[in-house]
């Protein structure tokens, strides 16, 4: 005679809590004993109802606690993906702030670079408006029709200016020069007459102007 047990069985019965599976086995193993010719079918129907309320109780509890450890489970899956969430969540923003920050590192490393692009320029530009007003070499006739590309307006106009200037600081020069020169003959006139007048008959005199 073949024993329906249904699909799966295997695996439904390795899926049971051991206590369940311990419990069958020992309810087949009583049912068992009532076959053998020895057995007292009256004590075995009472032994055999405690052992069914017995059974009752260990499947029920089992599966009590088979329930209570599956929930547990399932919470501490729940807490595991919430925490691998925010992990997630913790490295991206982690990796966001990091963009951030090399991303002000490259805005500062370019806006270094231009300042220094533009201090170069700046530099260079002073470089080239200071040399054209250098001091010429001595004993060298500078060429400015040779050496410079300034239009014959602009140049004549700019050696005007220039011959207006040193011609005002000449005039400036000589007008300083004529006045030390005149303070210089009135100071010795004047101690040539103080010395005239020291060693002459004269010096108790009033000179009259």
């Amino acid at each position: 005679m073949a024993l329906n047990v249904g699909p799966d069985f295997k695996q439904r019965w390795l899926n049971v809590p051991d206590a369940v599976r311990q419990t069958f086995i020992d309810d087949l193993s009583r049912i068992c004993d009532v076959l053998k010719p020895e057995s007292q079918i009256q004590e075995w129907l009472i032994t055999d109802q405690k052992q069914q309320q017995m059974s009752f109780e260990i499947i029920e509890e089992a599966y009590a606690k088979r329930k209570a450890e599956l929930i547990e489970e399932a919470r501490l899956r729940k807490q595991l993906a919430l925490e691998r969430k925010l992990d997630k969540k913790r490295a991206e923003q982690l990796a966001y702030v990091e963009r951030l920050k090399q991303d002000e590192i490259r805005q500062y490393a370019e806006q270094s670079q231009t300042l220094a692009l533009i201090r170069q320029n700046i530099d260079r530009e002073i470089q080239t408006y200071t040399a054209r007003y250098h001091k010429n070499p001595e004993g060298i006739a500078f060429n400015f029709a040779q050496n410079l590309s300034i239009p014959d307006h602009a140049m004549l106009s700019e050696l005007e200016s220039v011959r207006v200037r040193l011609e005002l600081e000449a005039d400036s020069l000589i007008e300083k020069s004529v006045n030390a020169f005149r303070a210089e003959l009135k100071a010795a006139a004047q101690e040539e007459i103080e010395y005239i007048l020291k060693n002459s008959n004269f010096s108790d005199k009033k000179i009259e102007s």
